[in-house]
């Protein structure tokens, strides 16, 4: 049986990765991806498991035309195995947590794909959407929909005998031992990170492409804007979102920084108006996700379109890799945490939970529970690094959550959806491995104030940028929702699905009502409303079993 292998792009790498699940062995070289398989089992591999039809469409493919295998992208996978002999399935998740898959065991069938409305009935799950409007989005291995699972990183999901089974088999980089070593200079730490962000962009962009990249003249876009240039010879086309709001726009920074290396520098306005792309907006997403710096990077996604860009560079992943957790003024690791996993995650969910604790408890109230779940997945994270210190387990526990889950998949499907390819150096799995292996001490010192990416870019850029303080990057939907969208807010969200099927349009109105009158910023959790009520309303018509067509489903293993 023939197989169907597609070669790395022009100027592209692939690392080499080998997982054997039973006695069927999936793998990567250097050059090109290759799949063994036994006499009685074929394996379907995706690198993203997202784009086009996932794993249903190669599955469709591997039938049609009796090929057993097509490959992708490098680093990000998750494998399809489907054990003839045994009637057994397998889904094997990339460990690093970047692909995607999902699947709905119904007791007669095995539904899989690559987004949770793939495999779903439609039916918003209470338990899903009590952590969406927690932590902006929805941890795996739960999803928006009942009855769905989504592949935790580094899983096998094995169906056969009637059910499904769990168990890991990888994970995202260990930490080091917690102990103190040898001292290493700053500048050498510097330049070793240096080395891996060069090599992990080289890899990611041909010379030939033309390249975007995000700049806000903050440390992490100022660092990946000294790479391409100093380092790479490549001078990108710059993109900065502009608003109009003071304390949110950075354009004299990321001016500063454009003009050093002789960048084009697009400045994209950004204001209320960008919410009516909205409808179009959600399409790209494959689980809500309620960051509201999505907004903004639609924004510059439609102009680098326009442009001719088909990669951009995002600083993304720079402040949950090199630096300390829920930190604008990175000083946390000043801050006593506690040391049992279960208050340790209170202490996180009471920093980066989305709402005030009374906003979720009213959620919570309607939804019939909630906290204790969300305190679970972050107290499971934790005890997995039992033996280290608080601020390392918040630090590893970020990138099994807000990394991955979060503006990771913010920047994929923001930029996927306008044809574009969008590069995250600062997640590349290599340079989360050399974080990853620093003494304690070692990562506090390299990590404090981003100390490590400070003298790495200290001989090309001023003071002004260097010791510039931490800017989050907020979008203005405060002012937004007392102004120029109060009167949208007030006719669609109350009359939307979550109010009125889910939440109740008494509560939703509360918090729209308290926003309005100046009590409390209510703008993140209305957005989370706003961003759902949209997401559901734009997924594809369902058929009579509550798959969306070309949805896949394997008979049970009888």
């Amino acid at each position: 049986m023939g197989i169907l292998v597609r070669p790395r792009a022009e100027g592209g790498g692939y690392g080499g990765w080998r997982r054997a699940v039973d006695d069927i062995v999936v793998s990567a070289d250097g050059a090109q991806y290759s799949v063994e398989e036994t006499d009685d089992a074929v394996c379907v591999l995706d690198g993203w498991l997202c784009s086009g039809g996932g794993a249903a469409e190669l599955l469709a493919l591997y039938r049609k035309q009796g090929m057993s295998a097509v490959a992708a992208q490098e680093g990000h996978y998750v494998a399809v195995v489907h054990d003839r002999s045994r009637g057994q399935t397998h889904l094997v998740s990339d460990p690093g947590g970047f692909g995607h898959a999902c699947y709905r065991d119904s007791g007669s069938a095995f539904a899989f794909g690559s987004r949770p409305c793939d495999v779903g009935t439609g039916t918003v799950s209470r338990e899903g959407l009590a952590l969406y409007l927690t932590f902006q989005y929805v941890p795996a291995p739960f999803s928006i929909f009942d009855g769905v699972r989504r592949l935790p990183p580094g899983a096998v999901v094995t169906r056969r005998g009637g059910g499904c089974h769990v168990r890991h088999h990888a994970s995202l980089p260990r930490p080091a031992e917690p102990s103190a070593g040898d001292a290493i200079a700053p500048e050498q730490l510097a330049a070793e990170v240096l080395d891996l962000l060069t090599d992990s962009l080289a890899r990611r962009i041909a010379p030939a492409e033309r390249v975007g990249m995000m700049l806000s003249g903050g440390i992490d876009t100022s660092t990946n804007a000294t790479v391409l240039a100093t380092r790479l010879g490549i001078g990108p086309t710059a993109f900065t979102a502009s608003f109009r709001e003071a304390g949110y726009d950075e354009t004299e920074y990321a001016a500063i920084v454009a003009e050093r290396f002789g960048f084009d520098h697009v400045v994209v306005p950004v204001g209320p108006e960008i919410v009516e792309r909205l409808p179009n907006m959600v399409r790209a997403f494959d689980s809500p996700n309620a960051d509201q710096a999505i907004v903004a990077t639609q924004a510059i996604a439609e102009r680098a379109a326009q442009l001719g860009c088909s990669h951009i560079v995002t600083g993304e992943g720079g402040d949950e890799v090199m630096g300390f957790p829920m930190s604008p003024h990175d000083d946390i690791h000043l801050v006593p945490l506690p040391a049992e996993s279960t208050d340790l995650a209170r202490y996180y969910l009471g920093q980066i939970g989305l709402g005030s604790p009374e906003d979720r408890a009213l959620m919570y109230d309607a939804l019939g529970g909630g906290e204790d779940l969300a305190l679970g997945v972050l107290a499971g994270l934790y005890e997995e690094h039992r033996a280290h210190t608080a601020l390392d387990r918040l630090l590893f526990g970020q990138w099994k959550t807000w990394l991955t889950e979060g503006v990771y998949r913010k920047d994929h499907h923001t930029f996927g959806g306008a044809g574009m390819t969008s590069v995250l150096p600062f997640a590349d799995p290599r340079v989360l491995s050399f974080v990853a292996g620093m003494p304690a001490d070692q990562r506090y010192r390299a990590l404090d104030g981003k100390a490590m990416l400070r003298a790495g870019i200290a001989a090309h850029l001023p003071d002004r940028i260097l010791k510039r303080r931490k800017h989050k990057f907020w979008i203005p939907f405060a002012e937004w929702f007392r102004g120029p969208l109060r009167a949208h807010l007030h006719d669609a969200l109350p009359h939307g699905t979550v109010a009125t099927e889910l939440l109740g349009e008494k509560r939703v109105r509360a918090l729209i009502d308290s926003h309005d009158r100046g009590l409390d910023d209510k703008s993140g959790i209305l957005w989370a409303l706003w961003f759902l009520d949209a997401w559901l309303s734009a997924l594809p018509p369902r058929s009579s079993d509550g798959t969306v067509p070309g949805g896949t489903t394997e008979p049970a293993a009888r």
